[in-house]
């Protein structure tokens, strides 16, 4: 009998799960449930718990199976979405449905055996929600002030209308006030000496240490400072080829948006009050390198210095 590993992959959507795994002789089958409890009994009853289930991040969908597979002790890996679909495109399909999409994510997980993955702290959701609520809070509050602003320059008589929208600012700001009270006490419950020692980095304000801790599920599986560049997607790429194609090195930006924003704005102020900042970019400035890059480069040592802190 054959005792290698068996995989089970499973393609996510908003109503249903396409499954496709292999039984002991390594045969593969395919079913289909629904997204819910009901679902994920019958893909334990059919396929076992002995499989390593693989899936990829869908967002919020696939959050209630990973919930449950934990809860009943399976071994799976949640599979970040673009690396299945380049994967999938590897294979030059010229058809696309569930029930394949299903097939190929169970090969990714025969041929790359990906990482199980863990469970984050329970406290960790709860911070995630709030941040998230922040962000949208605060790009709602301004999306409305650009819009008073162009409606009172527009020449436009308005008044109920701007007077609507301020109403609704004020009332988001407090909101949003009162949600980042929270999470800065849910933090200091859940992580204090990590707070403690992101926030010790001149330049790296509360909210910058709060996007930090949240965005790394509080630095789990950081091996290195370089790993945590790469994970805000400020890594350096190089992009050439032969003789004809060279292109400008620059950041990959293949991580978090909010994250590398948040930084960048943190990194204006540390090239002033971070010793160790305020150096580089005077360097790299004398250098002939322009400021923007220069300030990249801050943001990449203040996660340096971060790094070592933790």
């Amino acid at each position: 009998m054959d005792n290698k590993k068996k995989y089970c992959g499973i393609d996510v959507s908003s109503e249903t799960l396409d499954v496709c795994f292999q039984n002991e002789a390594g045969e593969k089958h395919h079913l289909q449930v629904a997204n819910n409890s009901k679902g994920f009994k019958e893909i334990l009853k059919t396929c076992g718990k002995n499989l390593h289930f693989v899936m990829e991040s869908t967002g919020v969908y696939h959050m209630s199976l990973m919930f449950y597979l934990h809860e009943n002790n399976c071994v799976y890996s949640v599979v970040n979405a673009l690396q299945i679909r380049r994967y999938i495109q590897m294979h030059l399909e010229r058809n696309k449905s569930d029930k394949k999409d299903a097939k190929r994510i169970l090969e990714y997980g025969v041929d790359r055996n990906p990482e199980p993955s863990e469970m984050p702290d329970s406290e960790y959701f709860e911070c995630r929600a709030m941040n998230n609520a922040i962000h949208d809070l605060t790009k709602d509050i301004t999306k409305l002030s650009n819009q008073i602003h162009a409606l009172k320059r527009s020449g436009i008589m308005a008044t109920e209308v701007i007077k609507c929208y301020e109403k609704m600012i004020k009332t988001m700001r407090l909101e949003k006030e009162k949600l980042e009270e929270k999470l800065s006490a849910k933090l200091k419950e859940w992580q204090p000496e990590l707070l403690e020692q992101v926030q010790s980095v001149k330049g790296i304000g509360k909210r910058a240490a709060a996007e930090l801790i949240i965005y790394t599920k509080s630095f789990k599986g950081m091996g290195n400072y370089k790993q945590l560049i790469s994970y805000s997607g400020l890594s350096p790429i190089e992009y050439s080829s032969g003789s004809s194609i060279r292109g400008r090195s620059k950041i990959c930006k293949q991580g978090g948006k909010q994250i590398r924003h948040i930084l960048y704005m943190c990194a204006l102020n540390a090239k002033t009050t971070n010793r160790a900042c305020r150096e580089l970019f005077d360097r790299l400035v004398a250098k002939g390198k322009n400021k923007k890059s220069a300030v990249i480069a801050v943001c990449n040592k203040l996660l340096k210095q971060v790094f070592g802190c933790v």
